[in-house]
């Protein structure tokens, strides 16, 4: 099981349907009264929020239960619109799960521990392989979208490669939820690498059907 260090911390937490993954951006529009008052105090004191997946209710309206591993937001961009509405770019820093809830409105706070990578890493065999296959993938993702490029890059630190591809991939929120859940980064990789390959072959076929006398960029 991942390691969680001694300090803890209250945050404000933010229910959505999406998953934020360490080094990942997520674009925010902060409408809601409640959610507009946290940002507010989150941008006063300079402090992080936490983005938690939603195992029940909704985004809007009352407070929904969420998952208890979630990942802190840091604010990195604000403009600020009309009527007190803002829209955000957060950057994901740190996973953390949730000890306690304490505070149910205006919005959610939760005392949270932070959790640690274990030290398993997975063979350089496995991280070349998944940089290769991510590559292809983007490779072909960028042609079906009309563009081509020659190599598409990639994290080398395997413990960033996880969280890009667990990131980019096409996943439910569940399975997302499930890949920042996992205890290490070799973990990761291995339940990820799966849906990598499925989803590199879907795409390389869809783009050698699209444009047939194109396919050997692809090798």
């Amino acid at each position: 099981m991942a390691q969680e260090n001694d300090r803890q911390d209250v945050l404000p937490l933010f229910p959505l349907n999406v998953v934020l993954f360490p080094g990942m951006p997520l674009p925010l529009h902060i409408f809601e009264e409640r959610y507009k008052a946290m940002i507010g105090e989150c941008l006063q004191y300079d402090i992080p929020f936490g983005i938690v997946l939603i195992k029940e209710g909704a985004e809007v309206g009352d407070p929904a239960e969420p998952y208890s591993v979630g990942t802190t937001a840091r604010i990195a961009q604000v403009e600020r619109l009309d009527g007190g509405r803002m829209n955000l770019m957060t950057e994901g820093k740190r996973r953390f799960r949730i000890v306690e809830v304490t505070q149910q409105v205006p919005y959610l706070k939760g005392r949270v521990d932070y959790i640690s990578e274990e030290q398993g890493q997975p063979s350089s065999g496995t991280l070349e392989e998944a940089g290769e296959l991510f590559s292809s993938y983007l490779q072909s993702v960028a042609g079906l979208r009309g563009r081509w490029m020659s190599r598409a890059r990639v994290p080398e630190d395997a413990l960033a490669l996880s969280y890009t591809i667990s990131h980019f991939l096409e996943l439910s929120p569940h399975t997302r939820q499930q890949l920042l859940e996992a205890d290490s980064v070799q973990q990761r990789l291995e339940e990820v690498m799966p849906l990598l390959r499925t989803r590199a072959d879907k795409a390389r076929q869809a783009l050698v059907r699209r444009t047939p006398f194109q396919g050997f960029r692809l090798n």
